[in-house]
């Protein structure tokens, strides 16, 4: 990413949009034109992984940069370190204003750290009963134009029966002009019209969808035809030889038994899930042409992409992992990441694998700012004029102790303690259908990767520290290459 004189940044974070999912990555069905046009006007990341199944740890990985392990947001229940810095605090520190839109899921005291201006919608609960669950701003929103007691109707499906025999998928009867994305998408053009030409700013602009309840309002919910969409292939196929949790999340992780969704309701679930996420494409498309309107295109770096993804089907199950279940399959991990700057490669796809918490240190190098040798991802600017991206020979991720390495063949599952992992080929078996981890024949490269992990957790070991009296970071290079005694 060349360097030119203080952009903007504005960053649009969709939640729970599998990669699969998105027009550009291959989806023949779906519809997401803006989203696919501003792939065309930059560069196109085709396997990208979050480094976390979940929303809050997702989220707080790539505003630091670094592992959820690290920082110490490790669950949807667990904030990130207090010392910890946020794109928006490093933004800020160099003169910036720091807005924050939408669902931010950061915790209050780093979403107050991390941004001068604040418009807030909180996410959808798919268990509360109430629209209370609504942050502040959108609930005021809502009552000032009439739409609280349809949000007040849209929570009380939440408690019939209906609800979760269908598998948390209905109609929300919110119109769409007063719906959680649509508000969200309104305040980030307004907060766009009302910046001064002059004044550099970083926006973050959290879009609640298309995360679980499957529950888009009209006309998006009946934009998609549940038999045209597309049951993944294991859809029917068993956890057998899958760690035991596996089984378990499907038959009472999250209060639903997963055993009994049958086609019929797993089609329609789909069909309301893409008509969430045409949804958020048409929130990206309002945000673009914000920018376009105000001649901000030239000075201004974009960046979509997505928290986590979604089970969709996989293995009979929806939703994603959560703490006592955690799962890291890839279904769950690979986002959409599109980074479009005023003179980055247009229509350009990279296929080398990255890992989302490199986006971090890419805004921060492409704004021209110093970037922190604690912050863990590499910078892309190389891959978005042309040039070859940082070579990964892993993919790491995680859910609370459970970790993940991800190679070009094979994928490695580690639960400490256990008797049981996971080792797929994925050359051979790219839906992670047969679990190699007993396998004799396999046991070299599982013990290889084992190995790997450990020297990788090592060298991902990066606390925040105070002044060195050695050179900066020392602890970052040492061991990472073959040992010299210079005393010989």
């Amino acid at each position: 990413m060349p360097h030119f004189p203080h952009p903007n940044i504005v960053v649009i974070l969709s939640d729970q949009l599998r990669a699969d999912c998105v027009g550009c990555y291959g989806n023949p069905i779906i519809r997401t034109p803006h989203i696919d046009a501003l792939a065309a006007s930059g560069v196109r990341f085709a396997q990208t992984f979050a480094q976390h199944p979940q929303c809050a740890p997702s989220r707080a990985a790539l505003m630091t940069g670094r592992y959820p392990h690290v920082n110490g947001a490790i669950s949807n229940h667990t904030g990130m370190a207090d010392n910890e810095v946020t794109l928006g605090e490093y933004f800020q520190a160099a003169g910036y204003r720091s807005i924050g839109v939408g669902k931010l899921h950061l915790f209050d005291r780093k979403e107050k750290a991390s941004f001068t201006d604040t418009m807030l919608s909180g996410g959808q609960n798919s268990d509360a009963t109430s629209p209370d669950c609504l942050h502040e701003d959108y609930k005021r929103w809502l009552k000032a134009h009439g739409h609280w007691e349809d949000a007040v109707k849209a929570y009380a499906i939440h408690d019939t029966e209906a609800y979760w025999d269908n598998f948390q998928a209905n109609v929300n009867p919110i119109p769409a002009e007063a719906f959680i994305d649509t508000w969200v998408g309104d305040r980030a053009v307004d907060f766009i019209h009302n910046q001064p030409a002059e004044s550099p700013f970083f926006m973050f602009v959290g879009l609640p969808n298309p995360h679980t309840p499957f529950d888009c309002p009209e006309p998006y919910a009946s934009m998609y035809h549940p038999d045209e969409m597309p049951v993944p292939k294991t859809f029917r196929r068993d956890l057998a030889n899958k760690p035991p949790m596996h089984a378990a999340f499907k038959r009472a992780g999250r209060q639903i038994n997963y055993e009994h969704l049958d086609e019929p309701r797993l089609r329609q679930a789909m069909a309301y899930y893409y008509g969430a996420v045409t949804l958020v494409d048409d929130q990206v498309g309002k945000i673009i042409a914000a920018l376009e309107a105000r001649s901000m295109m030239d000075h201004t770096v974009i960046a979509f992409c997505s928290d986590h993804g979604e089970f969709l089907g996989h293995f009979g199950m929806l939703t994603k992992s959560i703490d006592e279940y955690p799962m890291l399959y890839d279904v769950g991990l690979k986002v959409p990441m599109i980074i479009r700057t005023p003179d980055s490669m247009k229509g350009k796809t990279v296929e080398d694998p990255v890992e989302r918490i490199d986006l971090c240190p890419t805004l921060l190098g492409g704004a021209g700012l110093e970037v922190a040798p604690e912050v863990q991802g590499r910078i892309l600017q190389a891959a978005l004029t042309g040039e070859k991206s940082p070579h990964r020979d892993y993919i790491f991720a995680e859910s609370g102790a459970v970790k993940m390495l991800r190679g070009s063949r094979y994928k490695l599952v580690y639960y400490p303690a256990q008797p049981y992992g996971e080792l797929y080929d994925l050359a051979t078996d790219p839906d992670e259908c047969y679990n190699l981890y007993d396998d004799p024949e396999h046991q070299k490269t599982r013990d290889r990767m084992i190995r790997d992990l450990l020297d990788r957790l090592i060298h991902t070991e990066a606390p925040r520290h105070g002044a060195s009296n050695r050179e900066p970071a020392y602890w970052r290079y040492l061991y990472s290459r073959p040992f010299e005694d210079n005393n010989e």
